[in-house]
């Protein structure tokens, strides 16, 4: 935790960096808390470097937009560092102009791998499409569907985050999780099954009627999604998963034999 001197220090080496080296291009932010002297595994934490960012964002004010190369720099040249000021920057002005910022924000996440990503939309974008979902949602929907394979993993993994935190989303993020069901999911097919377990323990009503709705389908992929989410015993699913269990279509069958064995396992520890 900082003390209230190194506050007092780091807000002042900001001041210091943001009026005599930021305006002539110097990007070396490092400069400003390189002296700190504690480090964990050998680096500064990141609540030093949030810390300092807070303090730029309140200094610059309503000049924030003249400084887009500097945020664009700090996460393309300044490695971990300047990947947590970035997220932390976008994180308190993204919602300020958000035509301006949400494109840079997409530019960045194209050259950073899934954890770093992640770590990006977890910052910025949760606490935003928390707070204005009908804003922010379809950006994410977009993004759970882009090619860029660390892209579209952080998307689905922040929607599901999101009906944690926003259970009166979930029918709305279900069907467009619904929508891509028509489509190959090849990878993304785990984090499909996981969203259906998140809704399950949140929701068991809605889950039991997707159940209801699909429970027809012989589409191979839907059984897997189906077999592989379930969370606990349901009666209603056993006539279901019996058809696919007798299925002359392998991997339906496969579904079907799995989903049957989780059903009597679950029914057992039920009993």
């Amino acid at each position: 935790m900082l003390t209230i001197d190194w506050k007092e220090r780091l807000t002042l080496d900001t001041d210091d960096y943001l009026e005599h080296k930021l305006p002539g291009k110097d990007y070396d932010f490092e400069i400003i808390f390189n002296a700190y002297p504690e480090r964990v595994n050998g680096k500064i934490p990141s609540e030093v470097v949030t810390f300092i960012c807070g303090i730029m964002v309140q200094r610059l004010g309503k000049r924030h937009s003249e400084y887009i190369p500097f945020y664009r720099h700090l996460w393309l040249k300044k490695g971990d560092y300047g990947k947590i000021a970035f997220g932390a920057i976008m994180s308190k002005i993204l919602n300020k102009k958000p035509d301006l910022y949400l494109p840079l924000l997409e530019e960045m996440m194209q050259s950073g791998n899934a954890s770093q990503v992640n770590a990006l939309l977890d910052r910025v974008m949760l606490p935003l499409v928390r707070k204005y979902p009908q804003k922010y949602l379809s950006h994410v929907y977009q993004w759970s569907k882009a090619d860029n394979d660390s892209i579209s993993r952080s998307a689905i993994n922040l929607l599901i985050k999101l009906i944690k935190r926003r259970e009166d989303l979930m029918p709305e993020v279900l069907n467009h999780f619904q929508h891509q069901w028509s489509y190959p999911l090849g990878d993304l097919q785990s984090l499909h099954v996981l969203f259906l377990k998140t809704l399950a323990k949140l929701d068991p009503e809605l889950y039991a009627s997707i159940w209801k709705e699909y429970g027809i389908s012989r589409d191979p992929q839907i059984v897997e999604l189906l077999s592989s989410s379930i969370m606990s015993y349901n009666p209603d699913f056993e006539e279901i998963v019996e058809i696919w269990a007798k299925s002359g279509n392998a991997r339906v069958k496969k579904g079907g034999l799995a989903a049957q064995k989780i059903l009597n396992r679950k029914k057992g520890a039920k009993a």
